[in-house]
């Protein structure tokens, strides 16, 4: 459903010219459109036809994305993040139906037969896999809790804090055993953001300490054979490693893990299951450093953001979902998927207009900690 949405707005965007020079003041930054070359070519040379799929699809979400980036204004962000947070109410009521086994999970056959797989006692809701929708529920709760926090009205503090009590009691639902470590790590970071430097420590402790007794009084599905969790990962990582090491340059794009697992042993699997150990094993140091300025550019905007604390608060929701992909990405590569990486975008690449929105407001630039929009 997301996929036919995409395709869909763009297709209709294309239509009525919005996605062509005379709307577009900014191109696509050439080391994109160097990368996505770069990565077709390298599946196409390694009969990686799956990358080689996965490189042509980046082509529109680049158009896409571009075009977002320079439309989007902060007003906007706000309401599409209200309108993530009923969405996820409404997928939480059915992620418990799923778990209670009320209703059968979604059959995704006519994708994948190993995308369809059964997950006994873990949801997956709307998005394929547990893993999935747990990166997702970690998105959600920092947007209510972003959203409680920059309120003024009692009442939608209330809303705002039940609505992510409720996502953040889902992930027991998917049973992914690093989520409840992502947020207890991704809590400090939005708090010590905020600049509420002992509410981050003590959130950080009282946290880590109520998930270890929740895991000791068994509490927490799954979590008691965390251990195995880990050998699992070591093992997709050791394969991962041979690979690494045979292909260091230049990888052979896209789900590059799925391509070679076979050579190396004998865990099947999509991807190497940690971000930075995926991305060179599919792009190599070649492609890898091709993206490096955009990344680079972006953590530069981020910064910047620092000098007004008006955007104290987007600031920090910006932090914590860099600090969910980083965290949730060295156990899994969740990111890689279409709802969670576009959720993650729809928040990053917004940060342009927000500065520039305080940068040629002087009204905004004022010692006033931010501003509520409700």
């Amino acid at each position: 459903m997301t996929l036919v949405t995409f395709a869909v707005i763009f297709i209709f965007l294309f239509m009525l010219g919005l996605l062509g020079p005379r709307h577009i003041k900014r191109e696509v930054p050439t080391s994109i459109w160097v990368f996505i070359a770069y990565s077709a070519v390298i599946s196409f040379i390694f009969q990686n036809w799956a990358g080689l799929g996965i490189s042509i699809a980046f082509i529109p979400i680049a158009i896409y994305f571009n075009y977002y980036q320079q439309v989007i204004r902060p007003y906007f962000v706000e309401e599409l993040l209200n309108i993530a947070l009923i969405g996820s109410f409404i997928i939480f009521i059915f992620a418990t139906f799923e778990y209670l086994n009320w209703v059968p999970e979604w059959d995704y056959s006519f994708i994948s037969p190993e995308i369809n797989r059964i997950h006994n006692g873990r949801a997956e809701a709307t998005f394929a896999n547990p893993n999935y929708y747990a990166m997702m529920l970690e998105f959600f709760f920092f947007i209510g809790l972003y959203k409680m926090m920059r309120t003024t009205k009692y009442r939608k503090k209330m809303v705002f804090l039940f609505i992510s009590l409720c996502n953040l009691f889902a992930i027991i639902y998917t049973g992914t055993r690093t989520s409840l470590l992502v947020v207890i790590g991704t809590l400090f970071v939005f708090y010590f953001v905020l600049g509420y430097k002992k509410i981050a420590v003590g959130t950080f402790l009282t946290a880590s300490i109520g998930t270890l007794l929740s895991i000791k009084l068994g509490f927490l599905p799954r979590f008691e054979d965390l251990g195995f969790a880990f050998e699992d990962r070591f093992v997709i990582w050791e394969i991962a490693l041979k690979g690494l090491r045979d292909n260091f340059w230049f990888g052979q794009g896209p789900l590059t893990y799925l391509n070679v697992w076979q050579d190396y042993g004998e865990k099947y699997t999509q991807h190497a299951h940690n971000i930075i150990l995926d991305t060179l094993l599919s792009y190599g140091v070649v492609g890898s450093g091709i993206l490096l300025p955009s990344i680079i550019s972006l953590g530069k905007k981020i910064l910047q953001m620092r000098k007004y604390p008006i955007l104290r608060r987007r600031l920090a929701l910006v932090c914590s979902f860099c600090s969910i992909v980083l965290l949730h990405g060295m156990f899994d590569l969740t990111i890689f998927w279409l709802q969670t990486a576009f959720l993650f975008l729809f928040v990053i690449l917004a940060i342009y207009n927000m500065y520039h929105e305080v940068e040629t407001n002087p009204e905004l630039q004022g010692d006033n900690k931010d501003y509520s929009r409700d």
